[in-house]
């Protein structure tokens, strides 16, 4: 069973399963939200955990590969009356012109699709010169021990329950291809927001 079937039957329970998270999450999605402008694309926007944080003058377009989760981000959308468009597609085929968006933004995304290379080539594709790249991800940690004693355990743990990879190092990947104006570490690197522009 691939990721796409674990988080369709998942479902609504997504927002429990990482509601204990949501304190130590919540404000960095707060905050990687506030550097959208214009013409924004959220690849992998789950269940929507942050559409109540994107300001409101922007023009939302957001996908997921997993149509469940699509329409639970739809209704919350919706619910919090956000000018956006939900697209069942995924992160490494975008079905968009290159040069299309002004922002695009990744949450805890990386650690699950299948091909990170691609989809950070898809990004670069779709966003237009000058523009910036948000990525707020799961990352390796700077600490060897912190990855032995709790990472690698958790990443066995969430493979099973979700096909997720919290071990990549995403922000490497991203400055292969955007030039980072911010970059924060959080946790001893256990979570990094980065914002990359394309030049």
């Amino acid at each position: 069973m691939g990721f796409r079937e674990k988080y369709a039957r998942l479902g609504e329970r997504y927002n429990a399963l990482e509601k204990p998270l949501d304190r130590f999450f919540c404000p960095l999605r707060k905050k990687a939200a506030s550097f959208a402008r214009g013409r924004v694309l959220e690849i992998g926007v789950g269940v929507g955990k942050m559409l109540p944080y994107y300001p409101k003058d922007i023009e939302l377009h957001a996908v997921d590969a997993v149509p469940e989760m699509v329409e639970i981000a739809r209704r919350r959308a919706d619910e919090l009356g956000l000018n956006a468009r939900f697209y069942v597609m995924d992160a490494e085929r975008l079905e968009f012109p290159g040069k299309s968006f002004d922002t695009v933004v990744s949450s805890f995304v990386f650690c699950t699709v299948s091909n990170p290379e691609k989809a950070m080539r898809e990004i670069h594709r779709v966003l237009k010169p000058g523009r910036r790249a948000i990525f707020l991800e799961h990352t390796r940690s700077d600490c060897r021990l912190l990855n032995w004693l709790f990472l690698k355990p958790l990443d066995v743990l969430l493979g099973l329950l979700l096909d997720d990879n919290t071990l990549r190092e995403t922000h490497l990947l991203a400055r292969n291809y955007f030039k980072i104006e911010h970059e924060e570490s959080h946790y001893r690197g256990i979570i990094r927001l980065l914002v990359g522009r394309k030049v």
